[in-house]
């Protein structure tokens, strides 16, 4: 029992040291991010406080062909060294105009401006966007209570893991990555140890934890790896987006290595299902060994297999439909345009939605028969030594 504990906290520590250092690490590598920011340029939330002129009633009526109309407002300034000024806004808004924004009294808003580089008043100001956090916040709550309603103690825990690796990705992964540092091992090393620390946390340190660490890293590595060879034979660049342009043209000088930010992707989009997968395999096969503990170890792999057949089905099915729904627009796009099949799947952003959700579906199922067989061999080999003894 005392030797348990020991290698528990060993275990415990040594997973700490390893996330207290990949945060340090990620202080150091943001103080040398070389990134083109315009100093002067600011955002904030303000408040509409009084419209004096609104003539956009003119946009619904389809008799008036009106080729722009406007808001006038009145705003507060709700925070940063601002907070409390009060600013005229005139948003105009163009008839061609798909993404239109309105606003009424009382609406949050969020502002963006520039400043004086003499005495740092602000010498211009724009609409850039509605406030929306709130209702998203509510969403989130909502989430969280029915997650701890109905699991309980692990709903506790899986909020706090959730919040967790939030942390890493954003707080240890981005400053990491946004300095210049190899995306591909930065990632696979975070991801690794977030994945740790969630399920010791979990389900504690334990065979069924272990096996499940080794079949999400073992999928992942797979999914990486086809990843690389069929985006490479694809000649994949890892621009195909519009915001990895814009970062690259304000940023050429940097030299990001955007082809392996795109595989950094696929790793973190194939993890938590890979985990999923992992997790429930582990668990179920506890469950026959538990209930029929003179298992052959033939009968324990077949069993698992079979366990892994289903969840393989859903899972690739889920991840597939997943990346699928992400790029619905663009797919919905192109098919309203009446595009070939052939201009379609060749188009590098299609190409690389393609590859995301196979590489990701392709760590699933191999997830499957490593899980397996890491179990098998771990219980066994530890029903030999007993037995021996």
């Amino acid at each position: 029992m005392k030797k348990v504990n020991r290698n528990k906290y060993i275990c415990i520590t040594t997973l700490a040291i390893i996330i207290i250092g990949l945060f340090t690490f990620s202080i150091v590598e943001s103080n040398k991010q070389r990134f083109n920011i315009n100093s002067n340029y600011f955002f904030a939330k303000a408040r509409v406080d009084k419209i004096d002129y609104d003539d956009t009633n003119k946009l619904e009526d389809e008799n008036n062909q009106v080729l722009q109309t406007k808001q006038e407002f009145e705003i507060t300034i709700l925070n940063g060294n601002h907070k409390g000024e009060k600013y005229k806004i005139r948003n105009t808004i163009e008839a061609i105009d798909i993404h239109r924004i309105i606003v009424s009294e009382n609406d949050e808003i969020l502002i963006n401006y520039t400043i004086s580089d003499k005495d740092e008043t602000i010498n211009s100001i724009h609409l850039y966007e509605i406030v929306r956090e709130s209702y998203l916040y509510i969403l989130i709550g909502i989430f969280i209570l029915s997650v701890i309603l109905i699991c309980g103690k692990k709903g506790v825990k899986s909020i706090i893991t959730l919040i967790f690796t939030g942390f890493m990705i954003i707080k240890v992964l981005l400053p990491i990555l946004i300095s210049g540092f190899n995306p591909l091992i930065a990632t696979i090393i975070v991801c690794i140890v977030t994945v740790a620390s969630s399920l010791f946390f979990i389900n504690g340190i334990n065979k069924k934890t272990i096996v499940s660490i080794l079949g999400t890293t073992g999928g992942i590595i797979i999914a990486t790896i086809t990843a690389i060879i069929i985006g490479n034979l694809c000649k994949i660049t890892g621009l195909a987006e519009t915001e990895s342009q814009m970062i690259a043209y304000a940023n050429a000088s940097i030299g990001l290595n955007f082809k392996q930010i795109m595989f950094s992707a696929i790793v973190i989009g194939a993890l938590g299902a890979v985990m999923d997968v992992s997790v429930s395999i582990t668990s179920a096969m506890d469950e026959v060994l538990q209930i029929k503990s003179n298992i052959t170890k033939k009968d324990f792999i077949k069993s698992g297999m079979n366990i892994g057949k289903d969840i393989i089905g859903a899972m690739s099915n889920t991840l597939i439909l997943a990346y699928a729904g992400g790029a619905f627009s663009l797919i919905f796009l192109l098919a309203a345009q009446k595009m070939t099949y052939a201009t379609i799947v060749n188009m590098e952003i299609i190409t690389t939605e393609i590859i995301t959700a196979f590489a990701g579906s392709l760590g699933i199922v191999w997830t499957v028969p490593i899980t397996v067989f890491a179990m098998a061999t771990l219980v066994f080999r530890n029903k030999f030594k007993t037995i021996k003894k």
